[in-house]
């Protein structure tokens, strides 16, 4: 057999291998998570062993199943509500990816009155989507960022008011409560048509498009189609049809650093822990001592006066020894140099993996020109986190319009490119505002950049910034006008700058050209 042959043949082998492990998941999946388990992270946490397990090659639907993903999202909550790093790590998240304000949304139709009405009764609207009443639209922004780092995904119901059904309303789902129903139940199964398939809460047609979800309450599973879910999340792979934890790569760094804290913070408690020794010309004190604590232990209910008296004058913790005994008292260096060494890397280590850099984490160690570099960096990757979001908030926007347009007047004439809007990022990661600020007016001026790009790293409407700059220079006309003075006296937006002064030509000397 040669070697081409050899290869093949292996190549079959690993191809039915992986099929059976499949078909296996497919019929067993509690068991085959042993097998099939490719995130470290996912598994329970079981006498330290973290061993790595061999995965075939598979479809990305059969990387994490039910259970290893719920083991994730346990994990990742878990750390959110005890980790301070964690808990930064989400807010810096929330506040570069969405900010205070949320991504605005403004409409850029072909009617510019449609759009005005659009954008202010959408701002109305805004005061209050939740079904809950709890959350204003900016602030639902921030927890959909906020649960889309720790569970990896977030669903959000599209629903109307129970009291005005003409009245759009949003209801946020958490992602544990969509999960595949018992097939076994007569209702769930009338409900799946032929040709579906559910895997893990998501119903998929025989083409493999998702068309339905299945929610968990407390009376069962209920189905709701993709017409009434939003389901945000973002695959790392084809075929993925959930999202997975931003920290399933580092769960086991962050297990590490809790058991590192914990087990420091013991060791340095015990150094910090002090013995006295008393040291007498000779013995007595000790065998009287040791025979009033025996009798004591036996019983007697009576202390040694004299153990009892250097123990209230030098502590509980005295010792009274012989001359001539020794007595060594272990010290500790912790912590150690080494050990908040490893402490910086495993930080390092879980900031990099969720794609926040760790200068943000923790700014006393923002310096040097080299963090400009990584904070370009890490704009980018925020840009990219909010354009993930900008896509499922327009299918919000267009749900809410085109909803309110069936019963408010006002908005009934849809342009025939309604739907088309400009969304605004939050401000972007700065270091050097006054150095920026000149960068960007450089940019302006030889038309490399727009307004709509300049203003939307500062997170603010280009369009309401000009109107209101337009509005501050007819005023200064105007008061220049009643009191007869020029714009440019009251103002220095009237200002010309002045032209950059040349230097004078040396005179030329006799026999220079």
């Amino acid at each position: 057999m040669n070697i081409v042959s050899k290869s093949a043949l292996a190549a079959r082998l690993c191809a039915v291998q992986a099929m059976k492990a499949a078909s296996f998941a497919l019929r067993k999946p509690n068991e085959a998570r042993r097998i099939l388990n490719r995130y470290e992270g996912g598994r329970l946490w079981q006498n330290g062993d973290r061993s790595y397990i061999w995965s075939p090659l598979t479809d990305a639907r059969f990387d994490a199943d039910q259970a290893t993903r719920s083991e994730l999202v346990r994990k990742a909550r878990y750390f959110e509500a005890n980790s301070p790093l964690v808990q930064r790590i989400a807010d810096l998240w929330e506040q570069y990816i969405v900010g205070a304000n949320g991504l605005m949304l403004s409409p850029d139709s072909s009617d510019e009155e449609w759009n005005n009405a659009a954008a202010d009764w959408f701002e109305e609207w805004g005061a209050s989507p939740d079904v809950t009443s709890l959350q204003s639209w900016p602030t639902l922004q921030g927890l959909i960022a906020r649960t889309w780092l720790i569970d990896g995904e977030v669903f959000v119901l599209l629903t109307r008011d129970e009291k005005n059904p003409s009245r759009p309303m949003l209801r946020l789902i958490e992602g544990h409560r969509v999960c595949s129903p018992e097939i076994s139940s007569p209702r769930a199964a009338a409900m799946i048509p032929d040709g579906h398939q559910v895997i893990d809460g998501v119903e998929v047609n025989r083409f493999g498009r998702p068309v339905a979800y299945w929610i968990r309450n407390d009376s069962g599973a209920e189905r709701k189609t993709t017409d009434e879910v939003l389901h945000i999340f973002e695959p790392s792979r084809a075929g993925m049809y959930r999202g997975l934890t931003h920290f399933y790569a580092v769960m086991n760094a962050l297990h590490d650093l809790s058991d590192l804290e914990l087990l420091e913070m013991q060791s340095a408690k015990d150094a910090a822990e002090t013995t006295k020794v008393i040291k007498t010309p000779t013995g007595d004190l000790l065998d009287d001592a040791a025979q009033w604590d025996r009798q004591t232990e036996a019983g007697s209910g009576e202390q040694n006066p004299l153990t009892e008296y250097y123990q209230r004058v030098f502590g509980a913790t005295t010792k009274v020894m012989r001359t001539g005994d020794e007595y060594e008292q272990i010290t500790s260096s912790r912590p150690s140099v080494a050990q908040q060494w490893y402490w910086k890397y495993l930080t390092e280590k879980v900031c990099s993996g969720v794609g926040v850099p760790i200068v943000l984490v923790y700014p006393d160690s923002m310096q040097g020109t080299v963090y400009r570099g990584v904070l370009d960096s890490a704009n980018a990757f925020f840009r990219s986190r909010s354009a993930v979001l900008a896509s499922a908030f327009r299918r919000v926007w267009t749900y809410v319009i085109g909803t309110a347009a069936r019963s408010e007047r006002k908005l009934a004439n849809l342009p025939q490119n309604w739907t088309r809007l400009n969304v605004r990022p939050p401000r972007a990661v700065n270091v050097d505002v006054g150095r920026n600020s000149s960068a960007m007016l450089a940019e302006l001026a030889g038309a490399t950049r727009t307004y709509q790009d300049i203003f939307g790293e500062t997170g603010e409407d280009w369009k309401q910034k000009l109107r209101q700059k337009a509005q501050a220079v007819a005023y200064i006309h105007q008061i220049a006008d009643e009191f007869k003075v020029e714009p440019s006296e009251i103002s220095d937006v009237m200002k010309e700058p002045a032209p950059a002064q040349q230097a004078p030509e040396a005179p030329q000397k006799k026999g220079e050209v």
